[in-house]
């Protein structure tokens, strides 16, 4: 519903934008939806084909300022490469028409390919949005039914919100906390939903000092990086010995547990 509500709100002002603009190139669209102080920085990103939370990763900030560099120049690309297609793809229509009531605009191709591009850009963004939320909901409760099924006792088990101090916001750069015997030792659990497997989800792993990584599915390449650095991990999908799996890195750890 929420990409129907961007999709069908996208549309409207193309729409506007198109009637009240005389460019036949796509100067109208940067002005419009790229350069323009009333579009918000997250839409702005969208808009020019990139998402706002990539922009951040990239650049460590996604102030508007920086937004509006990356989305021109990502346009100024968009453009040169369209440009370059349309030069070996002569024969290839496509028009979008947007209508409403009486009155319609047709886009070409160049600008049907943005609004295309832009489209796509904003269901990848709610799907990653999506899967992170459910995440954030499942992973704590995994691991303590993970726990229960192994006998490891409560007093060995830590799943707060843990904060890095008392002035600063919560710490989500760890999911879970383990124990061993004498609770002289802290193990940092990590837990990753991450589908299928992916190198950069054992670099996360690193940046988090983690003891272990529970995930639903490991790559090879993953499985090596985290045998390198003698870290824990325990493989989810497709596993019938799991539970006896879990087991045997909480005897190596010495985390209390019933056997």
């Amino acid at each position: 519903m929420e990409f129907l509500d961007f999709a069908f709100s996208f549309f409207k002002k193309i729409l506007e934008a198109k009637i009240n603009d005389t460019d036949i190139n796509l100067e109208w669209y940067k002005k419009h939806f790229i350069n323009n102080d009333s579009i918000r920085a997250d839409e702005v990103a969208i808009f020019a084909g990139i998402n706002k939370k990539t922009i951040n990763n990239i650049y460590g900030s996604a102030t508007r300022e920086i937004v509006l560099h990356v989305a021109n120049t990502n346009i100024h690309y968009l453009e040169s490469l369209l440009d370059s297609l349309g030069d070996n793809n002569e024969n290839i229509g496509l028009i979008i028409k947007i209508s409403h009531k009486n009155i319609s605009v047709e886009l070409n191709l160049n600008e049907s390919l943005i609004v295309i591009n832009a489209l796509a850009t904003k269901k990848i963004a709610l799907r990653g949005s999506a899967w992170s939320s459910i995440g954030k909901r499942v992973e704590k409760p995994l691991m303590i039914v993970l726990c229960e099924k192994c006998g490891v006792s409560r007093e060995h088990i830590s799943s707060e919100m843990f904060k890095k101090n008392a002035e600063l916001d919560f710490d989500r750069e760890v999911d879970f906390k383990l124990y061993n015997y004498d609770k002289s030792r802290e193990y940092r659990v990590e837990v990753k939903l991450m589908g299928k497997g992916n190198p950069e989800s054992a670099d996360a792993v690193i940046a988090r000092n983690t003891d272990i990584f529970i995930a639903d599915t490991l790559s090879l390449q993953n499985k090596h990086q985290l045998k390198s650095l003698n870290i824990e991990y325990l493989e989810l999908k497709n596993n019938n010995n799991c539970i006896e799996d879990f087991k045997n890195i909480l005897k190596k750890l010495e985390i209390h547990h019933s056997h």
